[in-house]
């Protein structure tokens, strides 16, 4: 964020602290993951038009970091936040539902703040930032240099490594920088067997097949179903601690991801889910990559698509005293492995079964949704190549 002109004394005039919410409700949290999802999808949206390839971002760390900013935002811009995150009107407890829904013994989340030393923060917002999202202060370095290195060993910290390097630069006119890390681990509840893991082909319609190392089972549960709607295969894995991971594969080999995506709502994803958690899990022969995506986004670009000029002269005055601040850059990055339990190995044997049983082959692009409780995404993306890390 970057120093901006601001007439004094203004902002304790238009700066309203966020109302009391003692408790969120089941219907509040209902209305929250909702709220997620369509913000998920419409970034998906955008997002894939800016990356070729393999992607993945995690909207709940996304949608933290803005509900954080929400705190500080003040008329046009508190109500254009609250339209570009789809939160209700009049949405008292979204902090404390946004809580609720992020925990989880799988996740971790972290939040912080790092500020010049002579910024002068509201104690209004610190207060409603410490209490709703445990956010810690830490004073950011006048030299560029160095508070990149602490803002990277911060992330590092708190993903357990797997971030290493979030920011490459930091604007020098820098004022505050708002961050969130999310670290998410789990097991497979049922675990896939290393011995079975195996190349096998990966198509990819207008590009050569490669081999890639694939888990296999004969007897893996999984609900499935063809949705029409989608004109895509869906199926749902189970891990511990209530996350699932969602699948979408193109009817064929030869569709390609893209006739998916198109038709991409928040009405039709939600009606899979729901479909997906009526149906019982089966015993399926399963065929799913390992693989490891990275990626980032600049959410400067991709909010500015969503909602054009947002950040740009954004009303954030009630986060620091009689200053004007403005976002001068966001950033995201993603990291997410998928993989059977220890030392990665493949053999080079196919096992090929009559097609009796139910069948789930994921051998081309796909979009996964990672998902808490069946319906808050945790990490969404999408698979072209499981080769490309």
């Amino acid at each position: 964020m970057s120093d901006t002109s601001c007439p004094p004394n203004s902002c304790s005039q238009r700066w309203k602290p966020w109302p009391t919410c003692a408790q969120s409700t089941l219907e509040d949290e209902q209305k929250l993951a909702e709220s997620l999802s369509r913000f998920s999808l419409e970034f998906y949206k955008i997002a894939v038009q800016k990356e070729d390839g393999n992607m993945v971002f995690s909207p709940l760390s996304i949608i933290t970091t803005l509900s954080n900013l929400l705190l500080g935002a003040c008329n046009e811009t508190k109500d254009r936040l609250e339209n570009l995150l789809f939160y209700p009107k009049e949405f008292a407890c979204v902090h404390r539902a946004l809580k609720v829904l992020g925990k989880s013994e799988a996740l971790t989340s972290a939040n912080a703040i790092f500020y010049q030393p002579a910024l002068k923060m509201s104690s209004g917002f610190h207060n409603l930032t410490s209490t709703f999202y445990q956010t810690k202060l830490k004073f950011l370095s006048n030299n560029t240099n160095q508070a990149v290195i602490d803002i990277n060993a911060w992330v590092s910290e708190r993903t357990d490594n797997k971030i290493k390097k979030l920011l490459d630069d930091l604007d020098p006119d820098a004022q505050m920088v708002l961050l969130n890390a999310v670290y998410f681990h789990s097991k497979w509840k049922t675990l896939f067997r290393k011995k079975n893991t195996i190349l096998q082909e990966f198509h990819r319609p207008g590009h050569p097949s490669i081999k890639v190392p694939m888990m296999t089972s004969k007897k893996y549960p999984v609900a499935s179903y063809f949705d029409y709607n989608l004109q895509a295969k869906v199926g749902r894995f189970q891990l511990h601690h209530n996350l699932s991971l969602v699948i979408l594969i193109p009817r064929s080999q030869f569709t390609n991801l893209a006739e998916i995506e198109e038709r991409l709502t928040a009405t039709t994803v939600m009606s899979a889910l729901n479909r997906l958690e009526e149906l019982p899990l089966k015993p399926t022969m399963v065929t799913l990559p390992k693989f490891k995506l990275e990626s980032s986004q600049d959410l400067t670009k991709i909010i500015g698509e969503m909602d054009f000029g947002l950040f740009y002269d954004a009303d954030l005055c009630g986060i620091a005293q009689n200053e004007a601040i403005a976002v001068s850059s966001a950033k995201h990055k993603a990291v997410l492995q998928i993989s059977e339990e220890g030392v990665e190995g493949a053999a080079a044997t196919v096992v090929s079964l009559a097609r009796t049983a139910t069948i789930f082959e994921v051998q081309q692009p796909f979009i996964f949704l990672f998902l808490r409780d069946h319906r808050v995404p945790v990490f969404l993306g999408r698979v072209t190549n499981p080769l490309a890390s």
